[in-house]
């Protein structure tokens, strides 16, 4: 995989510089930039709001022996600090979506594209500048940004469960150090965790950097079918760059080091990251679902187990898994949006562009891509999946219509079917097929406001930012705002 990964650096590299000067001409017959700010907040996620509200009556109670308190109406308030992967996908995106638009007014009065140098030169400064406020959101701020988002998706699986939790970027709030860090989970609840739901142990290890790829299909989407202009050439290759870089991070010299000043800081319970460095920890439990949490053996520093896994404590199997899953990662920069490039032209009226991605799950991983077409204004999406766990191999297809008008409604209906590990699990041998369905309306408020309901159905199965492993039912509602 060495190889893959030499191969695809030289592609990105050669067109960035070959095709970056054409990227307007793709995208666009005119030079013109239309800023469009697109803002979504989903204020109801149930039953995830119904989760959460337990999750914080037991923080607010104290209470990790496995029992649930009963969440008053405060509580209901409360949950509001875990949000739904739906919601916190959605702050992160309107977040950054902020900074495009306002990036766009201003280099549209400062350098306004009437011209193709113009336009590109406009586009340059665009995405230099709105490159370094989202480093400054992602890495600084933290809060309600890629850091903050990427800790509630780790939170997620364990909210559903009731597990009190803590998301360490809200000490940017005050109170304390922010961190991308978990904390405030008790060793008991971690492992009831492991021995309920294994799969669901597992798969909240590696939810962070789904939420990252998460929130750059969605940007993808709103570049190609919405034409928001986004200058979001750093945002893109920074939140692959990080995701990417840290499933191979265990090949580092000093990786197990690290974990020992990792532990030597967290000599509290209460002060321990939940899971540590992430992958190690999701490759050991992935393999091994049936070992009991506490085999992790005794805290070298503290009282309670050690959560964090050296590559030293992984076995050959387990260590060869993880090197090709880190070189497998590098094929998510196979996307043209990470040289700036929203879609290519077919005639006069159809628009296309594409992604490859590969995203571990709570089996293994799923390797496939969006293929994306705007067809005269009719929007679609098609995604291809193959489900992969330790010997056998699944598909899925998933198909996406955006924009349909019903009335005064808009509507978006998405669809997937798809063969998946009989029971979730990295050794299951049989598959089952699945399926989830989602109808999303749209109601006009106003000019720029609508409010919207959505509804999503699912079999048992994995689907990227959807918090439930099982079968479940969800209701959405919320607001959505676009000014054009």
């Amino acid at each position: 995989m060495s190889l893959l990964r030499t191969c695809l650096l030289a592609c990105s590299t050669a067109l960035s510089i070959g095709v970056a000067p054409f990227a307007a001409r793709a995208q666009d017959s005119t030079y013109a930039i239309t800023p469009r700010l697109l803002l979504d907040l989903p204020l109801i996620d149930a039953p995830y709001v119904w989760h959460a509200a337990v999750m914080a009556a037991n923080k607010r109670l104290g209470i990790t022996d496995g029992t649930s308190a009963t969440p008053a109406a405060a509580d209901l308030l409360r949950g509001y600090e875990s949000p739904s992967m739906q919601q916190a996908l959605a702050v992160t995106k309107d977040l950054h979506a902020m900074d495009h638009y306002l990036t766009n007014k201003l280099w549209n009065g400062w350098l306004a594209p009437t011209s193709r140098k113009r336009r590109l030169l406009n586009r340059v400064a665009a995405n230099v500048q709105a490159g370094i406020v989202d480093y400054v959101l992602a890495y600084q701020l933290m809060v309600f940004g890629p850091a903050w988002m990427h800790e509630e998706f780790h939170r997620s699986g364990t909210t559903l469960r009731g597990i009190p939790t803590f998301n360490e970027t809200y000490y940017r709030f005050g109170g304390g150090i922010p961190s991308a860090s978990v904390s405030h989970v008790s060793d008991a609840d971690m492992a009831r965790f492991k021995q309920e739901d294994p799969a669901g142990l597992v798969r909240s290890f590696a939810a962070g950097i789904e939420a990252q790829y998460a929130l750059l299909r969605a940007m993808q989407q709103d570049d190609l079918f919405e034409r928001t202009h986004a200058p979001n050439v750093a945002m893109n290759i920074l939140l692959t760059k990080q995701a990417v870089g840290y499933v191979p991070q265990f090949r580092a010299a000093d990786y197990d080091r690290s974990i020992d000043t990792m532990n030597l800081h967290g000599a509290e319970v209460a002060e321990r990251d939940y899971v540590g460095w992430d992958f190690t920890a999701w490759v050991y439990d992935l393999h091994r679902p049936d070992e009991p949490y506490a085999a992790r053996g005794g805290h070298p520093y503290g009282e309670g187990v050690d959560r964090a896994i050296k590559r030293a404590r992984l076995t050959p199997e387990e260590d060869a898994y993880l090197v090709r899953m880190g070189d497998l990662q590098y094929l998510n920069f196979l996307a043209p949006d990470m040289i700036g490039v929203h879609g290519f032209r077919i005639g006069a009226r159809t628009r296309f562009n594409f992604a490859v991605r590969h995203i571990l799950t709570s089996f293994g991983y799923d390797l496939g891509g969006d293929l994306l077409l705007d067809h005269r204004g009719r929007h679609w999406l098609l995604g291809i999946h193959t489900y992969h766990n330790h010997a056998r191999s699944f598909g899925g297809i998933e198909l996406m219509r955006k924009g349909l008008r019903v009335h005064r409604a808009e509507v978006d209906l998405r669809g997937m079917l798809w063969v998946q590990p009989a029971h979730g699990g990295f050794h299951d041998s049989a598959g089952r097929i699945g399926g989830l369905a989602t109808a999303r309306a749209g109601f006009p408020l106003g000019r720029a406001l609508k409010a919207y309901a959505e509804a999503e159905g699912k079999t048992d199965g994995w689907v990227m930012a959807n918090p439930y492993l099982k079968s479940n039912l969800s209701i959405r509602g919320g607001l959505a705002l676009d000014i054009r």
